[in-house]
């Protein structure tokens, strides 16, 4: 299978040194924006051997690549990430996209993705939006759990995680730096804050048939008081190191649906503890928890769900697809496993955990 990575930040970089350790993909090739990255072979930019030779492309070199997927990763954006997908979908290339607008389209994105189904459909090829949050946390887990129920009342989920492993583009969506003032500048303008918490609303809403019919989002930074630092910025106190995100989901004036998000860069044990927690009421409700890594490791976590995401891709049907339209999410093996090579056996034990013979 031939791969092409568009974009080569910390998210890309991930995604090729993940595909790196695959036997059954091919890079043929790495697209950046960045100048100081065109020209440079991956393993000198990455520090990863196993991609010597491959050398970052300029994006007008698209037409003269050939290949079967591209992992996107650029943009938070619709509207940004439109033309990019696009250009790939015109060359026959399959997307996997880590564009957050993108993953439930709402608003004015609903045309965009529409319009990205029809020229995937006219190519023969497909495309989906993937990630961690939005993707799998405080989406297609709790969407999954949902399937005992006989009936859901309401969804509430918090998310407290780690932002370091992000990159520039992150840290700006974020205001990492910024005084309080320049980031509720930010914030009023949408320039400002984590994109996608109002995707992972609205497709638990619909998924769940929660009617929602309103979603109302709140922002607020989180103020340092010491120095914090990352591979990819370092922040004064008083300057902002994180924020806390909200969406409220309402059904003619009622609350049916709360998330809560709080991204923190360098945390300590003086934050709040890193985690994931989701409660479904319902009929029977469900709670879920999960603790440490993919909060600590969410990079890692949005990475390895892109590139896990290209054989449930491929085996669909052409077309713009949003996450839990495609097959169960699960890891991509790297060696086949088939049900009629395992052996079964029992063995009866006594109360005493002895074999009975």
């Amino acid at each position: 299978m031939r791969i092409i990575q568009y974009g080569v930040g910390a998210m890309g970089g991930l995604m090729l040194r993940l595909l790196a350790r695959r036997s059954d993909v091919s890079i043929v090739g790495a697209i950046d924006y960045d100048r100081n990255k065109i020209g440079r072979d991956l393993d000198d930019l990455l520090q990863e051997p196993a991609l010597n030779g491959i050398q970052v492309s300029s994006p007008e070199t698209i037409h003269e690549m050939k290949a079967d997927v591209a992992l996107h990763a650029t943009t938070a954006f619709a509207a940004d990430a439109y033309p990019i997908v696009g250009s790939l979908v015109a060359r026959g290339i399959n997307v996997v996209t880590i564009t957050q607008e993108l993953f439930f389209p709402l608003g004015s994105n609903v045309g965009m993705a529409e319009e990205i189904d029809r020229q995937a459909r006219a190519a023969g090829v497909r495309v989906t939006a993937v990630g961690i949050n939005p993707g799998f946390i405080l989406d297609l887990l709790p969407i999954s759990a949902s399937s005992p129920c006989w009936e859901v009342n309401r969804v509430d989920g918090r998310r407290i995680v780690d932002f370091s492993p992000y990159g520039p583009d992150e840290m700006k969506h974020i205001g990492a730096g910024l005084t309080e003032s320049e980031f509720a500048l930010g914030a009023k303008d949408g320039t400002i804050g984590h994109i996608g918490l109002l995707e992972t609303a609205g497709m638990v809403a619909v998924s769940m048939g929660l009617e929602v019919d309103e979603l109302q989002q709140t922002k607020s930074a989180i103020i340092t008081s010491r120095h914090r630092r990352t591979s990819y910025i370092e922040i004064e106190p008083g300057r902002v190191c994180g924020f806390r995100q909200s969406v409220v989901g309402l059904s003619k004036g009622d609350e049916r649906l709360r998330f809560e998000m709080v991204g923190i860069l360098d945390p300590d044990d003086r934050d709040e503890p890193l985690g994931d927690s989701v409660r479904i009421s319902g009929s029977p409700s469900v709670d879920l928890v999960v603790k440490e890594q993919i909060s600590q490791l969410g990079g890692l976590g949005t990475a390895a769900v892109a590139v896990n995401t290209i054989p449930r891709l491929l085996d669909a049907a052409p077309g713009f697809y949003t996450s839990q339209q495609l097959r169960t999410p699960s890891i991509w093996p790297k060696s086949e496993n088939r049900a009629a090579t395992i052996r079964t056996n029992t063995t009866v034990l006594r109360s005493t955990g002895e074999p009975v013979y």
